[in-house]
This record gives structure tokens, sequence and C-alpha cells, in this order.
């Protein structure tokens, strides 16, 4: 697939300063598209701007931006406005692992915020530009987790659930209108979000950032949900054909206990 005329000729990613971000805006420059690069820390930003220039000769523009404030578009705005941005991939996010209760509730609402809020700000945003060209995509990072009620992990599950169920009811509406969403549901993931968790009992393997983008990028117009890795999507198939949600919720609880 051709992006640049499938998708027009920008795309802008959230989280882009490290992890599964970062490999999107590689991969998508690979595929001949200028990229926007959005995160916090802009050092990385600029340093990643630079070797995607060098590398794939595409633009790459950056802007620092704290998706759980309340007036994060702006900065997004200035840079972006006037600009075919084609290809949103929604991938920042937080996560939380631990007793409910001991994390608090500003935290809480900060994960909110990052994983629901921001996704549904830019949706609006980039999503009725794309209406008026007739063409676009969007790419939302979700988890395996938003398939289950994961103990120690609760809230977050529950985030991703809302991506899940949202983008499958956006495919829908918005097929016809000649955009593709595709949401990307990784499983354990070698990034700074998982550096301090110890994962060993889990029955999968954490996965490389590079696999996890490739597969929503494989995937885009073709498939609206993305699970990357065989032990992955084989855990998904026991959990829907073979498994209740209690008994997943118990298995997933005695999991996650192990790994604070």
């Amino acid at each position: 697939m051709d992006f640049k005329e499938k998708y027009g000729p920008w795309a802008l990613i959230t989280g882009a300063s490290s992890g599964i971000g970062e490999e999107f805006a590689k991969q998508l420059a690979q595929k001949g598209l200028n990229v926007v690069l959005v995160a916090r820390r802009i050092d990385r930003l600029k340093r990643l701007a630079k070797e995607i220039e060098n590398t794939f000769k595409v633009n790459a523009e950056v802007v620092q931006a704290d998706l759980t404030k309340a007036d994060f578009l702006t900065g997004i705005k200035k840079v972006t406005d006037g600009w075919e941005v084609g290809l949103l991939v929604s991938n920042a996010g937080m996560m939380y692992i631990g007793n409910y209760f001991e994390n608090s509730i500003e935290n809480e609402l900060k994960m909110i915020d990052l994983n629901i809020k921001a996704p549904a700000i830019l949706t609006h945003h980039f999503g009725q530009r794309m209406i008026k060209r007739k063409k676009g995509g969007i790419i939302y990072t979700a988890s395996m987790l938003g398939f289950i009620g994961t103990p120690y992990s609760s809230a977050y599950a529950g985030t991703k659930a809302q991506e899940i169920v949202k983008a499958e009811g956006l495919a829908y509406e918005l097929k016809s209108k000649g955009i593709d969403i595709l949401v990307l549901n990784p499983g354990l993931t070698k990034t700074e979000m998982t550096a301090n968790n110890d994962f060993s009992g889990m029955p999968m393997k954490l996965m490389t950032p590079d696999l996890v983008a490739k597969s929503a990028i494989d995937g885009i117009g073709k498939k609206t949900l993305v699970t990357p890795g065989f032990m992955n999507n084989m855990m998904n198939w026991m959990s829907k054909h073979l498994m209740s949600r209690k008994m997943n919720t118990k298995m997933f609880g005695g999991f996650m206990k192990k790994t604070f």
C-alpha cells in the first residue's frame, strides 16, 4: 500500500519519544510520510526528528506537549493547522500496576486523561478533517488487558477496554467515509512502561517495539483489531473460547500479583 497516496502526506504520533511510538514514527517515515512527533521530552523528540530526516529524507516536526493538560491541543494546532494530517497514531499512554488504593487519585485521573480523554480530543480534531477529505486513518494503542478484568491493573485495563470498544464502533461508522480505524492490542512489550516490573512469571515473553508497531502498520486498512505475537493471540483465543470472564480475571490476577 502507498501510505502517502492512501492517507495523505503527514502522520501525527503521540508518545513518540520512545518505545512503540518511536517505532511508529520511524516505520511511517520509511513509508514516505512526513511525521509530527508529539511527547513531553523535547530533547528526545529533536534527536529522533533529526535521525528520521537524515535516514528517510522526509520532514519531521516536533511538538512538546503534555496530553494530560486541558489545553494540549493548542500547541499541536499551531504546528499542524494547514497541513494534511492523514494518519493519526494515538499511542501515548500511562499504566499503573499495584493495589488500586495505593495509587493516588491524582495519578488515577491523569491516566484517564491520557488514555481516554486525549485520544477523544485528537480523534475529534483530526477525524473531522479526514471526513472532509474523504480519506484518512487512525491507530489507537490499547492493550490485551482491555479484553479482561485485570486485578492490580484494573483501571488501566478499563481505559484500554474503552479504546477497543470505541475503535470497533468508529471503524463501522467511518468505513463509508474512507477512513480506516485500527486498534493495536499489545501484550507485554519491552518499553519504559514495563521496565520497573518483573514479568518473568508470565506465560508470554516481552515483544520488541518494532514488531509491535509493524503489526499495526501492516494491518491498517485490512483489520480493526490487531494483537501482535503468537503467544498473545493464543492467550486471546483461550480467553475467549475456553475460559469464562471470572476464570480470566482469576488467572490474570495471579500473574499480575507477582509483577510488583
